[in-house]
């Protein structure tokens, strides 16, 4: 191997950082995809959202971590089918209502750049690669960010795996828990964002 210079000089630094925790988190939405409706499949009709933190210690996780490895993990979907357009309806509302001088006009290019509250939650789920169950972070709740800076929400309990097809899964090595310094809405700071 060859020597890297001023070795002596660098801080070691271990491979763990801190991760977002369920709460309440303001986020900024940084692209949308439309999915309408495949003829064929019959699936469809939603839009897929990308976002980041917007405020608070893990403000830029989501594009710091596709620096890191090369992808984005901050996403959520919103369906407009018919059964659920009434959930749709509260998503732009409090997009608008998180926007002053935004208003919904059906071009979902406009959300980029826009500001929201979400919930984010745990669940299980059956990873394909080894047959455990795993953990994921997902958006259970759309809010303003003055409910989220308020803490008018409620981070529901985790979302368990019902019975899993195929040979019984096998529970996976549990996350570390939370670091101490997670972020809560109070650690938002008011002057980072726009409104």
């Amino acid at each position: 191997m060859k020597p890297i210079n001023n070795y002596e000089s660098i801080q070691a630094s271990t491979d763990e950082f801190a991760r977002p925790v369920p709460g309440g988190y303001i986020i900024v939405i940084t692209g949308v995809k439309d999915v309408p409706l495949d003829p064929v499949s019959g699936k469809g009709e939603y839009l897929n959202i990308q976002y980041d933190f917007a405020a608070g210690d893990f403000k830029g996780y989501h594009r710091e971590m596709s620096e890191r490895f090369g992808f984005w993990g901050g996403s959520f979907i919103r369906s407009y089918k018919e059964k659920a357009v009434s959930m749709f309806k509260h998503f732009t509302n409090c997009i608008e209502e998180s926007n002053p001088g935004y208003k919904w006009d059906f071009n979902e290019v406009g959300l980029i750049g826009r500001y929201l509250g979400i919930v984010l939650g745990e669940e299980e789920y059956l990873s394909n690669k080894d047959n455990c169950i795993k953990t994921r972070l997902a958006v259970k709740a759309i809010k303003t960010p003055k409910q989220i800076q308020e803490g008018d929400f409620k981070v529901p309990p985790i979302k368990r795996l019902d019975g899993a097809p195929g040979a019984a899964p096998t529970v996976c090595a549990v996350p570390a828990a939370a670091p101490q310094n997670a972020p809560r809405w109070e650690t938002i700071n008011d002057s980072e964002l726009p409104f």
